[in-house]
């Protein structure tokens, strides 16, 4: 195998893990972090001012810190190391980092002048609501030199997974986490109170900035940092060229959570409610998409055109195995998870309720929002980002459609998120249809690693709708937390292990351990091939 081969389908899986591994600490953190906001800020004003402020550091976190800037900066980099060697890439590296920091100055700085319009950006419906607003606005300023510092960590890292050094890039926004925590409990501790507690929050969002940017700083010690510069080069108007569209393509996903915060701040508490339920939406969805965006992209860069093509069907069969299940999993258990996570201190039952119904509808678009992050993948590697721009688009503009007029009844935030998963759905279908008519994607072959991974959901559905009423009394709001918590994770438990025996049986993953019940059934595509 040559320098530039992709790995085995082993070690795409192993990659992924750690990339996903990663992911999952940061939303378990991150799930801890919002279980501390909705005790101490609840879901009234300064909350939906707060979380609306948030949202855009957040949209930042995840497009560019959780691989967004992998699609335009990963294909052009390796491009240029293998046509002109590693000094020159790590040139280049110093260029787009150059000439990025002094974007981003301009940037933050405008955004310190009109927060109040970049607030209404993000949560239109607080025009209605002047003092949300000035709340908003006042969290804003104070979260903007979070966007400079992350926006360079994140540049810098999409040099570290272009070289395949995943795990210090994907640790990072843990570490952030990390901290908010620490300072939400020393803030429980004093009993602050809540729009204190937002603004000393807000301070601290910026703090973990810096510290993203110093662990990345660390990282690339071993492999040498870039130099910045601001020197414009043939190569960095290739990556202006493609780069813009292709950071939109690759955003649309969280451009379309966007647009349900905007639907859903019409309506008073439902911003609270929408981002709680994202909150639980983005653990599967980040576990999954983010490897997709960080592991998969930086193989098939490397990658032939045969090669791409059986990759593309590894890394399908493997988001797929991963979000059915959890999308089933999250419908049927959307109550007893946002009680159990959620319900505490200010958030009341109709929180509960609201949150759950926008959680339950975000679930239904999983399958469909990892999808469409395969497949975009495909021309990301290939620097033909028009397509996945195109097909984002559209589902940008579907989510504004279709969350208007579902939310003209009431129930703004499980609208939104209904709209959102309606938007997911036709992205990842004109995708899909335009990969097989270009013969890049084979239909047909996936047809059986999804009959399996179906049938292993099923049997697991199952199990959750037998267990969830008998452990139903031990999650009731009257009980100790500690006790609600064992609970819900004996439930969660339960579904997964029965997914993975019901998986092994099948040959949803890995090799059957009982062939005679799929017998015509060629071998998994996640196991290594031969030759």
């Amino acid at each position: 195998m040559n320098e530039t081969s992709p790995p085995p389908p082993s070690r795409l899986a192993g990659d992924s893990l750690i990339v996903g591994a990663a992911t999952i600490l940061s939303r378990l953190l991150g799930f801890a972090r919002d279980v501390l906001i909705a005790r101490l800020l609840g879901a009234g004003p300064v909350a939906d001012a707060f979380l609306a402020a948030l949202r855009l550091p957040n949209l930042v976190r995840r497009v560019l810190g959780e691989g967004g800037l992998n699609a335009p900066f990963v294909p052009l980099y390796l491009a240029i190391k293998e046509e002109s060697g590693d000094g020159e890439a790590k040139r280049f590296a110093g260029d787009a980092l150059g000439q990025l920091a002094l974007l981003l100055l301009v940037l933050v700085g405008l955004g310190e002048l009109f927060a109040p319009w970049v607030v209404l950006g993000l949560a239109g419906g607080f025009a209605a609501e002047p003092q949300t607003l000035a709340l908003a606005a006042d969290y804003t300023r104070l979260m903007l030199p979070f966007l400079l510092l992350t926006a360079l960590a994140a540049m810098l890292a999409a040099m570290l997974n272009a070289e395949r050094r995943f795990a210090m890039a994907a640790l990072a926004p843990a570490l952030m986490n990390a901290i908010l925590i620490a300072i939400l409990l020393v803030q429980l501790l004093q009993g602050t109170e809540p729009a204190l507690a937002a603004r000393w929050q807000a301070i601290a969002v910026s703090a973990t900035g810096l510290a993203h940017l110093a662990l990345v700083l660390v990282a690339l010690r071993r492999i040498g940092l870039p130099r910045p510069r601001l020197r414009w080069s043939p190569a960095m108007t290739r990556l202006v060229t493609t780069g813009g569209a292709t950071l939109l393509a690759a955003s649309s996903a969280q451009l379309v959570l966007l647009v349900a915060t905007q639907i859903a701040s019409t309506e008073p508490g439902a911003i609270s409610a929408l981002y709680y339920a994202d909150r639980v939406f983005q653990l599967p969805l980040g576990f999954v998409g983010v490897a997709m965006g960080t592991v998969v992209l930086s193989d098939m860069a490397r990658a032939s055109g045969t090669e791409n093509d059986a990759m593309l069907g590894q890394a399908l069969a493997l988001g797929l195995a991963l979000a059915l299940p959890a999308a089933l999993a999250l419908i049927v258990l959307a109550q007893p998870i946002v009680s159990v996570l959620f319900e505490h201190g200010r958030f009341d039952a109709d929180d509960r309720e609201r949150t759950a119904a926008a959680l339950a509808g975000f679930a239904a678009g999983l399958p469909f929002a990892v999808v469409a992050k395969v497949f975009g993948q495909v021309y990301f590697a290939r620097q033909r980002p028009h397509l996945p721009l195109l097909t984002g688009c559209l589902a940008v503009g579907v989510a504004a459609v279709a969350g208007l007029a579902l939310a003209r009844g009431g129930n703004a935030a499980p609208m939104a998120a209904l709209a959102a998963s309606i938007a997911f759905a036709l992205q990842a279908v004109l995708l899909g249809v335009k990969l097989a008519g270009e013969g890049l994607w084979r239909p047909g072959a996936a047809l059986r690693p999804l009959a399996r991974t179906a049938l292993a959901s099923l049997a697991m559905l199952g199990i959750l709708v037998w267990l969830q009423p008998l452990l139903a009394p031990a999650m009731a709001q009257d009980q100790p937390t500690l006790w609600r918590a064992a609970a819900l994770a004996l439930l969660c438990g339960a579904g997964l292990g029965g997914y993975g025996v019901a998986g092994l049986l099948f040959g949803a993953f890995g090799p059957r351990i009982v062939p005679r019940i799929l017998p015509r059934f060629s071998p998994s595509p996640l196991r290594n091939r031969r030759g």
